[in-house]
């Protein structure tokens, strides 16, 4: 990787966080994932990476359209890569139970093999590989792993063994994002995006917050030579009980039309910083009544092969691990989503944050 690199990209490091002190955006260190210089980098210059890659396998086709993912993260950033496979417990089984002892050490000598084949087909990873097998129910194992190894991404697929279902993401899929406490790459079932990804939508809001996943960004574009496509949407207002004055409209349309002539700005001032380490960066300002749909038509109408955001923006909820728009997104996507955990491990482990389901509306989440 060049040494300047993530010099060039400074401004958008998670340590200038620490100085936003807007209300609505607590000073915060260093995000989820680790810093560490990279090898062939300046070593003064720390860099938010992904050195730890935690990947999510049930055995099921499904579950498996993960590894060439991972692979493509994994090269980008040198990262060690972590099989985990989790059998079951019985139905209605204590977690402190194990099955019939015959039935395990079969179902253990299965399992095993599974992660063999499946370390083989995903190669030599440029920190290695390893496997852990584990029993127990899958979402919990899998956040308690995820915690015990601190690990920098978890990558898993929307559906497993179950098949795919109509409320758009599997029930372990659910269970995790809700609970997870750092970035995550979700995989939907029979994605139609390419691999490696040719062209990544990279959502920004004009928050630090947004721009912070930017240096991984470019590195993963720079290493596979993709194009980066930046978004920022701007809200189209509409006709309410509350809004509904035609002096209020055009008010409100003045406003809208400020902001995107702002934004328009704005998205080629970053687009120059990628420029000198990424071979292709294009900007799009769109208006549309539904921001998080519009990221979503947009992603289709340009053909795009990976979806990146952080997992909050501007309105930062430090109680929920992730935002309405990330949530919205990893609910409805068809394509590879890599959500960024813009919030210091530290305060995730330590705050009550809310239990909450990724819903198919994207609003506020339920409590558990």
């Amino acid at each position: 990787m060049p040494g300047g690199l993530f010099l060039a990209l400074a401004p958008y490091a998670m340590s200038n966080l620490a100085q936003v002190t807007t209300s609505n955006l607590a000073k915060v260190p260093t995000p989820a994932s680790s810093k560490r210089a990279r090898p062939g980098s300046d070593p003064d210059a720390a860099v938010t990476a992904i050195g730890h890659i935690l990947v999510c396998l049930d055995r099921s086709v499904l579950a498996d359209g993960c590894l060439p993912y991972t692979r493509f993260f994994a090269e980008a950033f040198a990262s060690k890569v972590t099989l985990l496979h989790v059998i079951p417990s019985p139905p209605g089984a204590q977690e402190s139970v194990r099955a019939d002892a015959l039935e395990w050490e079969l179902a253990k000598r299965e399992a095993d093999q599974y992660l063999t084949q499946a370390k083989a087909s995903l190669g030599g990873a440029p920190q290695g590989t390893a496997t852990r097998l584990m029993q127990g129910y899958p979402a919990d194992q899998i956040l308690a792993t995820a915690r015990e190894m601190a690990v920098d991404l978890t990558v898993l697929s929307s559906h497993g063994e179950g098949g795919r279902s109509a409320s758009g993401l599997g029930s372990v899929a659910q269970h995790v994002l809700s609970l997870a406490g750092g970035s995550v790459l979700l995989c939907p079932a029979m994605s139609p995006g390419r691999i490696p990804p040719k062209r990544i939508v990279v959502a920004l809001d004009g928050s630090l917050r947004s721009e912070s996943v930017l240096p991984l960004v470019a590195e993963l574009a720079r290493f596979h030579s993709s194009e980066v496509v930046l978004v920022h949407v701007v809200t189209d207002p509409t006709t309410t009980a509350v809004l509904s004055d035609p002096d209020d409209m055009r008010l409100a349309q003045s406003l809208a039309s400020r902001v995107q002539a702002n934004a328009e700005g704005y998205l080629p001032r970053i687009r120059a910083r990628l420029l000198p380490h990424v071979p292709s960066v294009t900007t799009m300002v769109v208006r549309r009544t539904e921001d998080r749909q519009a990221l979503l038509d947009i992603c289709a109408e340009q053909a795009a092969d990976l979806i990146v955001l952080t997992a909050h923006g501007s309105t930062c909820n430090m109680e929920r691990a992730f935002g309405s728009v990330a949530s919205y997104l990893l609910a409805h996507t068809q394509l590879p989503i890599f959500v960024f955990q813009d919030m210091p491990r530290a305060h995730l482990e330590q705050a009550p944050v809310q239990s909450v389901r990724v819903s198919p509306s994207g609003r506020p989440p339920e409590r558990d």
